[in-house]
């Protein structure tokens, strides 16, 4: 009798053990089909516009890392649109079908603007490589092992840490973003080489802003021991920086085009932050003044006004725009109607109102509604 319950018992734990195998065995078939058919398919390759010989090549030996380089130029055409909200060319002409901001008319110009949307794609694929890394789900690349010299912030002065975590690979970011972008310029014309230039200005944002993440250890959050690893920055901040080179971005002088590098170019320096965005140019003399344009935006094209709609150019006006009455800055109807003045129109807005934080652990609130003027250009 107690040999057929020990049999009834295997055979029983048998069964329960075999079920756990199998459904733990669907479980990875599960999560195996997922990650295929979010990063490996190659669907992309076929279906996305824009795409040169060259990165449709890349797309089918690497469709996880291209996926994630057309998030990347998603967050670029968001942050640039974030820049240049109050600006008359506001980034709206990089909102293209098929989420490809290359297939604009205008990044196949030459204007300031156009030189800072090439550096901040460049960037933005960059970072975001640098994070899939790290987050395991590229297949060609992992955390970054590699132990860097760095001089510890002051507020580490006196805490122990090292290195440890998952460091965002930055170097495979670069790579790519090298490999998935600068692949589109192939002319040794003027054009092609400030896109390279501008393209690298970008990673180079990306390089001298990686940031230092520590998390602690210790009893009850003492942190008495630090592990450290590095970080990409947020778009936010290299938007923000080369926003500030947009607004210093140097002209470059097209009489003097043939120089294979890029920093012996005659230039007009465009000096920023005048009254009334008015810059002053000037020419140099015989002597020809020589700089290190490594993180300057380069440009070779003076920028319209972009005011009035040009479907050539993707240029889609400022009628239409929401402006300032009351502002001084770029924002000002004086500013983004361009002198064709402005309509006031009467709008109700609804929000959120008297919140009350109720225990536990809810906020409650009353919903109220005004009438407000708006401002908008002819």
């Amino acid at each position: 009798m107690t040999i057929i319950c020990s049999v009834a018992t295997i055979f029983a734990l048998f069964v329960i053990l075999f079920s756990w195998m199998l459904e733990a065995k669907v479980s990875v078939k599960q999560q195996t089909f997922s990650y295929y058919d979010m990063y490996m398919d190659t669907t992309i390759c076929r279906t996305v516009p824009g795409l040169t010989k060259e990165q449709i090549e890349l797309c089918y030996q690497q469709p996880d890392a291209t996926t994630v380089a057309l998030e990347g130029l998603n967050q670029a055409v968001k942050e640039c649109q974030y820049q240049f909200q109050d600006s008359r060319w506001n980034c709206s002409s990089l909102e293209t079908r098929g989420q490809n901001p290359y297939i604009s008319s205008i990044l196949k110009k030459g204007y300031k603007e156009t030189a800072f949307a090439h550096s901040m794609t460049s960037a933005s694929v960059a970072i975001s490589i640098a994070r899939g890394c790290s987050a395991g789900i590229l297949m060609n690349c992992g955390c970054d092992s590699k132990i860097y010299k760095i001089r510890k912030p002051r507020e580490m002065v006196k805490t122990d840490w090292r290195w440890g975590g998952c460091s965002h690979n930055l170097r495979y970011g670069l790579k790519f973003s090298k490999m998935f972008l600068d692949s589109r310029e192939k002319a040794e014309d003027m054009q092609s080489k400030i896109n390279l230039h501008n393209n690298q200005v970008g990673r180079r944002a990306v390089s001298n802003n990686m940031k230092l993440v520590c998390k602690c250890h210790g009893m009850s959050g003492s942190c008495e021991l630090k592990t450290c690893w590095r970080a990409a920055p947020d778009y936010r901040a290299i938007g923000k920086e080369l926003k500030e080179r947009y607004n210093q971005a140097v002209l470059v002088d097209q009489t003097n085009f043939g120089k294979k590098n890029l920093r012996k170019f005659n230039m007009i320096n465009q000096k920023a932050h005048r009254k009334n965005s008015k810059h002053k140019q000037w020419t140099p003399r015989k002597n020809k003044h020589k700089r290190d344009l490594s993180y300057d935006l380069l440009y070779y094209e003076k920028s319209p006004s972009f005011c009035e709609k040009d479907p050539g150019t993707d240029i889609p006006g400022t009628s239409g725009r929401i402006c300032n009455i009351t502002s001084t800055s770029t924002d000002s109807c004086e500013n983004l109607c361009c002198g064709r003045g402005y309509n006031l129109i009467k709008k109700r807005k609804v929000e959120r109102c008297n919140c009350k934080f109720i225990w536990c652990c809810q906020v409650e609130c009353q919903t109220c509604s005004h009438e407000e003027w708006i401002s908008i250009c002819k």
